[in-house]
């Protein structure tokens, strides 16, 4: 079976920034358990403003968009895709595996009851499931196995929408979450970006594809702490 509509987005939703992610975002200590470097400190005024940017962006796309207040309490909520995901008028809230990620679930899974949709939860404690490790093509779901998602939650996955197969895909550090590798640039087309074969294949596309409309917008600030552009709205 495939989505009709998939590519074909109407909605997002966002969330703003909080000042503790400059400190406490999970980044931190999972660099520190991997051992690699601690990023630089995030400029919280640019942040805001290119997260205001992105926001807009999406607007002048189109798209209704929802924002929802930051909580000091949950530093990393702002990357509102790890909190659901959402085909058609169908949602699952996720479980992240960070004690802390948790407490982003109730206030997005609010936002998407209000808005009418079908909104389905993961009951069991064992399952961790972030929607930055989900892929939907459409036709089915490509899951990062991962430090943030693991097979219990593939399942509940696979159960929640038993249209469409579920894939899963072994992920090892230091990434986080499969998009952060690969993610649906179209209906049908994959995108693999990163380093100097990412910047090769954007040119290639824009050589290919003169007379599409390309809208470049840069979250320079949230890079810092692993983010990337599909972290920082759900898009239905």
């Amino acid at each position: 079976m495939s989505s009709a509509n998939f590519g074909t987005y109407t909605r997002a939703i966002v969330r703003q920034i909080p000042d503790s992610i400059r400190d406490h975002s999970e980044c931190f200590e999972g660099r520190e358990l991997d051992g690699l470097p601690l990023p630089d400190k995030i400029d919280l005024e640019k942040a805001r403003r290119e997260h205001e940017l992105y926001t807009q962006t999406l607007r002048d796309l189109g798209l209704d968009v929802t924002v929802v207040p930051a909580d000091e309490s949950t530093p990393d909520c702002p990357f509102v895709e790890d909190t659901c995901v959402v085909v058609g008028n169908k949602a699952l809230l996720t479980r992240p595996a960070g004690k802390a990620r948790q407490n982003e679930i109730d206030a997005i899974g609010k936002v998407l009851e209000d808005l009418g949709l079908e909104v389905h939860r993961i009951r069991d404690k064992d399952a961790t499931l972030e929607g930055g490790d989900v892929i939907f093509t459409g036709h089915e779901f490509f899951v990062g196995k991962s430090v943030c998602s693991n097979l219990e939650g593939h399942e509940i996955l696979a159960d929640t929408f038993p249209e469409y197969p579920v894939h899963s895909i072994p992920l090892r550090p230091p990434k986080f979450h499969l998009k952060g590798v690969i993610c649906m640039a179209a209906p049908g087309v994959m995108a693999v970006g990163e380093s100097k074969w990412g910047k090769r294949a954007w040119k290639r596309f824009a050589d290919k594809f003169p007379d599409v409309n390309r809208v470049e917008v840069k979250i320079e600030e949230l890079e810092k702490v692993d983010a990337g552009l599909t972290c920082c709205s759900v898009l239905f």
